[in-house]
């Protein structure tokens, strides 16, 4: 099911809220895995998305690292919390939500880094010094809760 279809379908373009996760994978120079986005808002960020109805905070965690990057996740550890007004998006479709998200990081995956140049652009692995400009507000937050 796609729940944020599902809630669309009822609420039509007004505000809602959505839960969902980002989680930082931890390469072992102790750098970050980012994504560039092929999605609005088209920035670089990180590896996340929408919780699915009745599915589980860490399950969303592990569906999505595989989804946007093709890496199996484990040994995820809770990070932190974004929600309010700093985490409010206006869709060009006129869609509009506030993000209530809850971090997770690990150093714990396996496998290959895979873009599929729909959701995912590109994937990259940043120093906490050369992070890019380009970012959600809510990602940083939780980059820099990690890296303090």
């Amino acid at each position: 099911m796609n729940y944020v279809k599902y809630i669309r379908d009822k609420v039509g373009h007004n505000a809602i809220n959505l839960t969902g996760v980002n989680v930082l994978i931890i390469n072992d120079n102790n750098q970050v895995l980012l994504q560039k986005r092929g999605t609005f808002p088209y920035k670089w960020g990180l590896v996340g998305g929408i919780t699915e109805l009745g599915e589980s905070l860490e399950e969303t965690a592990v569906r999505e690292a595989k989804e946007e990057t093709g890496l199996d996740i484990k040994e995820l550890h809770l990070l932190g919390t974004t929600s309010g007004a700093n985490c409010f998006i206006d869709f060009p479709n006129g869609d509009k939500a506030y993000f209530i998200t809850v971090g997770y990081f690990t150093k714990s995956f396996s496998g290959t880094l895979e873009i599929d140049n729909l959701e995912t652009k590109e994937l990259k692995f940043f120093s906490y010094e050369e992070l890019p400009d380009n970012m959600p507000n809510s990602h940083r937050i939780m980059i820099d809760k990690y890296y303090r």
